[in-house]
């Protein structure tokens, strides 16, 4: 039996205390070599404008390694992917992602083959001079 591959789209929101050069490199690199395991590519990773270090829009309330209580956080780096994978592997991206405690957010999107239509011009119809008749 063929596994259907599809295009996806992720977004990650990681953590600004693992914000750093190191940290995200790491981060992104994890992510690369987990959809190539489970069989997928990766074809783009963007985390330049309008990505990267980002106010959110509300505070995320998230436990950090080592404290016993949840931290607000108000600001995240956020990382887009393109990537192309099986369509019965992506629970397990999920999975994974989910089990990174660097990362406070993200989302797998599946990106729909878009069929390109000609828009049609519509007749315009001819306005009839009006006349002034008095």
């Amino acid at each position: 039996m063929r596994e259907r591959r599809r295009d996806y789209e992720l977004v990650i929101i990681i953590n600004p205390l693992f914000a750093n050069d190191e940290g995200i490199t790491a981060n992104i690199e994890r992510i690369k070599q987990t959809v190539e395991q489970l069989g997928g590519q990766i074809n783009t990773v963007s985390q330049s404008s309008p990505w990267g270090r980002r106010k959110l829009a509300y505070p995320i309330r998230e436990y950090v390694t080592g404290e016993a209580s949840r931290r607000k956080f108000t600001e995240g780096y956020y990382v887009f992917f393109t990537f192309t994978l099986s369509a019965a592997k992506v629970a397990e991206l999920d999975r994974a992602i989910r089990l990174n405690d660097n990362i406070l957010r993200h989302l797998i999107v599946l990106v729909e083959g878009r069929k390109e239509q000609p828009l049609q011009a519509e007749p315009e119809a001819e306005a009839e001079p009006v006349s002034d008749e008095s």
